[in-house]
């Protein structure tokens, strides 16, 4: 399953890490996840990495080891910005503006 033209997409596959997806108001549209997985993913609404607290925070998944693919539809304006920290190795595409 792909994005939908004219988002932009991010794809989580390998190892931990953070990234900052944009650093100014953005929309987190929608989390694709692709099958087999195992980790976690969480997203916030800020513009910079030493910005992840649980106050900023969206959504958090703690994914499973085996899964049937799917999709969250998501939509939320984020004020600040988006970030994602992940852990372990999330197979996960998700789609921002």
């Amino acid at each position: 399953m792909q994005p939908a033209t004219g988002l932009q997409w991010t794809a989580i596959g390998t190892g931990a890490g953070t990234t900052v997806v944009k650093n100014e108001q953005a929309i987190f549209g929608k989390i694709i996840i692709s099958g087999t997985y195992v980790g976690s993913a969480t997203w916030y609404d800020t513009a910079t990495a030493a910005g992840t607290s649980t106050t900023n925070q969206i959504l958090t998944l703690g994914l499973p080891t085996t899964s049937v693919p799917q999709s969250l539809e998501l939509n939320i304006q984020c004020k600040n910005g988006l970030v994602c920290m992940s852990g372990g190795t999330p197979a996960i595409t998700y789609t921002w503006l």
